[in-house]
C-alpha cells in the first residue's frame, strides 16, 4: 500500500518518465547505475517499474541518511526496502548488505559516484560497482541517465519544484574481460553519459 502510493505520488509530482534504449523492463537480476544530482533519484528509478518488478528492486543507499525514525526512515524500511550501507566506517567490508541481497537474488538501484553533484555528467565512479561485478558476472549491469531531478529538487530544498523528469535506461553494459578496474569504471561512466545524448534522428 505505501509503495504504490509512493510510487503514484512520484509520477504526479515529477513524472520520472521511462525511456528504454535497446531494452526493455525484465525480470533478469540486474545492477541499474546511475548520475546522482538529487535525493529524488531514487524514486525516480524505483517507481519506473511496476509492482511486480518493484518488489524485487532494492535502491542502495547511505545508512547514516536513511537509517532514522519518521517518514524517511518509513519510506525507507517500508516502501524502498533500501539496503543499506555503512559510510562511516564501523563495517569490516560496507559492500556485504549488497552481497548478501544480490545471493537473495534481488537486483539493485545504486549511484556509482558515492555522493550527488550539480553537474549534468556524473563524477569519476568508485570502486563498488567494479566490485560487484567481479563477484557477480552473471547480474547484468544496466546504465541509466536521470534527468531534471537535480532541478527539481536541488540540494537543501524540502520539496520537489513542477519539472519534468525523465529516466533512460540503456542496454546492458557489455564487459571486456581485459578491462581492468580503471577501464571497467571508466566505460561504465561512458555509459551513463551517453544515455545523456538525442538519439540520431535516423534510430528515433
Amino acid at each position: 500500500m505505501i509503495a504504490s502510493l509512493l510510487a503514484t505520488l512520484t509520477k504526479l509530482l515529477i513524472g520520472a518518465y521511462p525511456h528504454w534504449r535497446n531494452n526493455l523492463p525484465s525480470g533478469q537480476q540486474r545492477i541499474y547505475f546511475a548520475n546522482h544530482t538529487s535525493h529524488l533519484d531514487t524514486l525516480a528509478i524505483w517507481s519506473s517499474f511496476n509492482a511486480e518488478f518493484r518488489a524485487k528492486i532494492r535502491p542502495v543507499a547511505a545508512k547514516d541518511y536513511w537509517d532514522k525514525g519518521g517518514l524517511r526512515g518509513l519510506i525507507a524500511k517500508k516502501a524502498l526496502n533500501v539496503v543499506m550501507i555503512d559510510r562511516e566506517g564501523n563495517s569490516d567490508d560496507p559492500l556485504q548488505p549488497l552481497y548478501t541481497a544480490l545471493e537473495q537474488g534481488d537486483s539493485l538501484i545504486l549511484f556509482p559516484e558515492g555522493t550527488r553533484s550539480a553537474e549534468s555528467q556524473p563524477a569519476g565512479f568508485k570502486s563498488g560497482l567494479y566490485h560487484l561485478r567481479q563477484r557477480y558476472p552473471q547480474v547484468e549491469l544496466v546504465p541509466i541517465y536521470l534527468d531534471n531531478t537535480g532541478r527539481s529538487l536541488p540540494k537543501g530544498a524540502f520539496l520537489p519544484l513542477p519539472f519534468t523528469c525523465s529516466v533512460t535506461f540503456g542496454e546492458p553494459l557489455q564487459v571486456d574481460v581485459k578491462w581492468d578496474k580503471a577501464e571497467f569504471l571508466h566505460q561504465a561512466r561512458q555509459a551513463v553519459i551517453a544515455l545523456s545524448q538525442p538519439l540520431p534522428q535516423s534510430a528515433k
